[in-house]
């Protein structure tokens, strides 16, 4: 057994322990508030789940965040340029929960979990509703013989797969006093789902890593520009069918950065941001001089609204549509004008 696979228990263990403490220590701190008391700034904006500062000492934070995005497959029969003989709906549903605590005295560093949990599903029909991800009935048990289709990509259609996906732990930071609207983030998840046959469906087969940083410029009193980076690597499987045989020994990298005009009402209780968001993932090469190579790529456009009644609590709502999607896939090809993201999150402080 490896390192990694001995470190898990102590690892959920740890994570238990670390929110039980933040819920028994909350109920004897003082009224609820971010690290830089004062400070006309972003501290209870929400944006992809995360918040855009950390937490004062003593201080909890909760925030629950679903994304729900769905799209269609094209699938051809001898490269993109041969003709389509089939299209597919894929379905996935990705929810997180974070809890935050803040530990340091001077404000300036906060520690937290990640639950995440996942739903997904591949649907035959490419015009089968999205909303069939949250059907329950026969949930991993479809013993139907594979189609054409389903042989073509290695797949179970028209079945719902869903579970707890990984655990892991967080923090949030603050490198430069002089400097507060920078926040350094990241953690480190595990794989928590067993069964082979789910972990491929659901693409839960990795442990990943993870690193980030927001900031954000006031331009008047209620508009800011607000930009994010993340760096994510995720671990060579360690089981044998819980990912595709070509990545399945290697780690895989996804890169993105993201913008957004902020624009807040002015008794800060609406929060309105358009913006757009840029991703590159990419894997080790195989051959050739190149040390990393193209996997995906991907522009999206998005807007949101947030509503917070107060500082301790928010509620956000998100949509986006890709602008441009490339998949380095023989014969597969997403169909960009069918994909849509939605995602909808709370958080409360305490």
């Amino acid at each position: 057994m490896s390192l990694l696979a001995k470190s898990k228990f102590p690892l959920l263990i740890l994570s238990i322990c670390l929110l039980f403490c933040a819920n028994v220590h909350a109920q004897k701190s003082p009224k609820f508030k971010y690290s830089i008391p004062g400070l006309d700034s972003l501290q209870n904006f929400i944006v992809n789940g995360g918040a855009s500062t950390v937490l004062g000492s003593g201080q909890t934070e909760v925030i629950w965040n679903n994304t729900l995005a769905s799209y269609w497959i094209a699938l051809h029969e001898n490269g993109k340029n041969s003709p389509i003989f089939d299209r597919i709906r894929q379905t996935q549903f990705i929810s997180d929960l974070y809890g935050f605590y803040g530990v340091s005295s001077s404000g300036r560093w906060d520690i937290g979990i990640q639950l995440r949990y996942l739903r997904a599903r591949k649907d035959n029909a490419a015009t089968s509703s999205m909303f069939k991800v949250f059907e329950s009935e026969n949930m991993g048990n479809n013993e139907k013989s594979p189609d054409a289709a389903s042989e073509a990509i290695g797949v179970i259609f028209d079945e719902t797969f869903g579970g707890l996906g990984s655990v892991g732990l967080r923090f949030r930071a603050l490198p430069l006093k002089t400097v507060p609207e920078l926040t350094v983030n990241g953690g480190y998840s595990i794989s928590t789902i067993k069964s082979e046959k789910e972990q491929y469906q659901l693409g839960a087969g990795r442990d990943m890593a993870d690193i980030g940083v927001t900031y954000y410029k006031s331009i008047n009193q209620n508009t800011y520009y607000f930009f994010s980076g993340m760096f994510m690597a995720f671990l060579p499987s360690e089981v044998e069918n819980s990912t595709p045989v070509e990545y399945r020994d290697e780690y895989l990298f996804n890169t993105n950065v993201s913008f957004f005009l902020i624009q807040r009402t002015s008794n800060n209780k609406f929060t309105f941001y358009p913006g757009l968001s840029y991703g590159l993932n990419f894997k080790p090469a195989e051959f050739g001089d190149q040390s990393l190579v193209r996997t995906q790529e991907f522009l999206f456009a998005y807007a949101g609204i947030q509503y917070a009644p107060n500082i301790k609590y928010n509620v956000f709502l998100t949509g986006g549509i890709p602008l441009i999607f490339e998949v380095e896939s023989f014969q597969q090809e997403i169909v960009r004008e069918s994909y849509s993201i939605l995602s909808l999150g709370v958080r409360a402080g305490f």
